[in-house]
């Protein structure tokens, strides 16, 4: 392989890795200095033609050219953030190493064992080609999961439910979908699966949701119905009623903060709220404006 080969070669790759490293770590910086960055990485590949400075493909001097090549491309204010970024510089050289190697040796590439040494061809600009194309949609799918879980932190709270049977703390989300209200009153609802609210309600109705039975139905059979009623529901797959409860007190937990919900009855799902159960109840935004 010839020198400008092998720089050219260098750059694309490292720009490549800078540019994924600055997405994952939602670094915004200049394509101009990206490209500055895997300009000097490449250089640093010059290393292998300099037999008396062998030393300097050590895995010191690796790690230490490292963070000189990050901390020159992204300029970072702090140690730790440096070193974060450096971290994720690496994952990212992990990723498309692995993914390479992974490729190479997955076609007819022979591999030769001598002294408990594996000797490999070098890999085809193709098969860099399509590492490049495969890391680039393992990072695109976890940005996604991670920007969804990101967002999807900064709406989860807590219901803290009261009534005379004890209180109970509920996982929430705060659900801008969620436009359940009363149809006389007007008053906005807050959607909670049944199981954590099994013990306040009266046995009827808690056979009626365990065991599948329409819970409107079975409210008949309630003999004081003061804490309870129904409310009609729309989606875009179907419609029907649900059964609301009135707790005495509800209030909405977020960190060390807590809100009471003045007159907020709750209207109660015979369904999971999530598929990971992480999720048993549904904030209408609008109690927070009352």
């Amino acid at each position: 392989m010839y020198v400008e080969d092998l720089l050219a070669l260098n750059f694309m790759i490292n720009t490549f890795l800078l540019f994924l490293c600055a997405g994952l770590a939602a670094r915004r910086t200049g394509l101009l200095r990206l490209l500055a960055g895997g300009l000097l990485a490449s250089l640093y590949s010059l290393v292998l033609f300099l037999p008396a400075w062998r030393w300097a493909v050590s895995p010191v001097a690796k790690i230490l050219v490292s963070l000189l090549i990050v901390a020159y491309t992204f300029r970072p204010h702090r140690v730790v953030e440096l070193l974060r970024l450096c971290g994720v510089f690496f994952l990212c050289s992990f990723l498309l190493g692995g993914a390479v190697f992974a490729l190479h040796l997955g076609g007819v590439t022979a591999v030769t064992v001598s002294g408990g040494v594996y000797y490999l061809s070098p890999p085809r600009p193709g098969t860099l080609l399509l590492g490049v194309l495969a890391v680039t949609g393992i990072a695109a799918g976890v940005w996604r999961f991670l920007e969804k879980k990101r967002v999807r932190k900064q709406l989860c709270c807590q219901l803290l439910v009261c009534g005379r049977q004890g209180e109970v703390m509920v996982p929430a989300l705060l659900d801008t979908g969620n436009n359940l209200r009363d149809p006389v009153l007007g008053r906005p609802l807050c959607i909670v699966s049944f199981r954590p609210l099994l013990p306040f309600l009266p046995e009827p109705l808690r056979e009626a949701y365990r065991s599948g039975r329409d819970p409107v139905a079975a409210l008949g059979l309630v003999e004081n119905t003061g804490d309870f009623g129904v409310v009609p529901y729309r989606t875009l797959q179907e419609s029907g009623m649900l059964v609301t409860f009135r707790p005495d007190a509800l209030w909405l937990v977020d960190g060390g903060r807590r809100q009471p919900l003045q007159d907020v009855p709750v209207a109660i799902s015979a369904r999971e709220l999530s598929f990971d159960g992480d999720v048993e109840a549904l904030v209408n935004p609008a109690v927070l404006e009352q």
